[in-house]
């Protein structure tokens, strides 16, 4: 039925109604988004600008984030880090440390997961540009998109 008004056809709406409601055997399972499946990763975000890398297990006392070069093993990237706690930490540690954002050697730290499921990839490697050509960015990307032979 075109518009649903009232008076015109009704019968053949309410036979409609019927179908689906006999066709609807339980829920369905979550959808799909239009023309790309979703892959969803573990990932540790950098607290200064949101680069993301594949999670670790242990980060050692002097990473650097690779984008801005942020500090990673320091309160702000913690699981624990909490600014409502006492120190502003989930644990019970001995002292406070004065900057949150720097390096720090704390026997409880662990680094801070996510979940991304945004489908992009973490690092994609663009197509290798011919010798003194210059590709720019979009063009990269494009290639990589249709694997130009």
């Amino acid at each position: 039925m075109k518009y649903r008004q009232p008076g015109y056809r009704d019968q053949d709406y309410k036979e409609e109604r019927e179908k689906t409601r006999k066709e609807d055997r339980g829920p369905r399972g979550p959808r799909e988004p239009r023309g790309m499946a979703r892959e969803a990763r573990l990932v540790t975000r950098c607290y200064q600008c949101g680069h993301q890398e594949p999670a670790l297990e242990s980060v050692p006392t002097d990473a650097l984030c690779p984008k801005c070069r942020a500090a990673q093993h320091c309160c702000r990237n913690c699981v624990h880090f909490d600014p409502g706690a006492r120190f502003e930490c989930r644990q019970p540690i001995p002292k406070r440390f004065p900057s949150k954002t720097a390096a720090n050697t704390c026997e409880f730290f662990k680094p801070e997961t996510v979940l991304d499921a945004t489908g992009r990839r973490i690092v994609t490697p663009g197509p290798a540009a011919p010798p003194g050509e210059r590709v720019s960015p979009g063009r990269a990307a494009f290639e990589a998109l249709f694997k130009k032979k």
